[in-house]
């Protein structure tokens, strides 16, 4: 574990150190998984991010006690631009690829994470099954940022229609959708040249995209980016796509659009 995240509501870094208690999933974790004693130490952060140090003062049976102090969020450095904000749009594929879906996003650094009902997504849920779902990825999510020391732990959204997409974009979101066809010249270097704020990827089921959904992306601001000739499995797509982007937009001083 790289670092433990705090249950919601749990501290509030503006009132300094706190003691609180860790019990159900949590306390299990840290007495019975991780075999904590008394005294040990242990970084941890908010679900905001914000890091702090976490003392086991007491175990109970069923509790741990808890000091939870404060420590100094690192400054970026000057100059250096803050990261763009990344929301993942994935379209629902079969069975549980989602979970990986959700796993790898959270390691990659994603803030948002929007699962999409589209025409080719071959799951087709309940409102029971939503939330029940929306529940496991949050799970899911929460332990990838601990195991990996992402500092984000993204928003998960229960599953949402296609054609209510433009109502989740910020204005000014640099928005794209991946695709096996050539659909536009444009590369993924000129599109993120800019060092956008904010940016939305949006990959699609195992069936693709629809000419209409197509269609309606374009309209609402989406550019389309060729992923070249292969033919990769949505779950694969995902993490390919996030990867690139990451990395150029980690090594933007050092290439430039010709």
């Amino acid at each position: 574990m790289r670092q433990f995240i705090l249950p919601e509501g749990v501290f509030t870094p503006e009132t300094g150190e706190e003691t609180a208690p860790l019990t159900g999933r949590d306390y299990h974790y840290i007495a019975r998984v991780l075999r904590k004693n008394v005294g040990d130490q242990f970084s941890g952060t908010d679900r905001s991010g914000v890091p702090c140090i976490i003392t086991i003062k007491e175990i109970s049976k069923s509790a741990c006690q808890v000091k939870i102090s404060p420590r100094m969020k690192k400054q970026n450095e000057p100059g250096k631009k803050q990261a763009p904000s990344i929301t993942l749009f994935q379209c629902l594929p079969k069975g549980k690829k989602m979970d990986l879906i959700i796993r790898q996003a959270t390691e990659a650094g994603v803030e948002r994470i929007i699962p999409l009902s589209s025409e080719h997504s071959v799951p087709v849920l309940s409102e029971e099954d939503r939330h029940r779902k929306r529940d496991r990825w949050l799970r899911i999510s929460r332990e990838a940022c601990q195991q990996s020391g992402s500092p984000i732990l993204p928003e998960i959204s229960a599953p949402v229609a296609m054609k209510k997409i433009e109502n989740l974009l910020s204005p000014g979101t640099l928005s794209l959708f991946f695709h096996q066809d050539p659909l536009e010249n444009n590369s993924l270097h000129h599109y993120l040249a800019d060092y956008p704020r904010e940016i939305a990827i949006l990959i699609g089921p195992e069936g693709g995209l629809s000419r209409e959904e197509i269609d309606l992306l374009s309209q609402i601001g989406f550019h389309p980016v060729y992923l070249g000739e292969k033919i990769l499995r949505t779950e694969t797509a995902a993490l390919y796509v996030l990867g690139a982007v990451q990395i150029l937009l980690l090594e933007r001083q050092s290439w430039s659009v010709q």
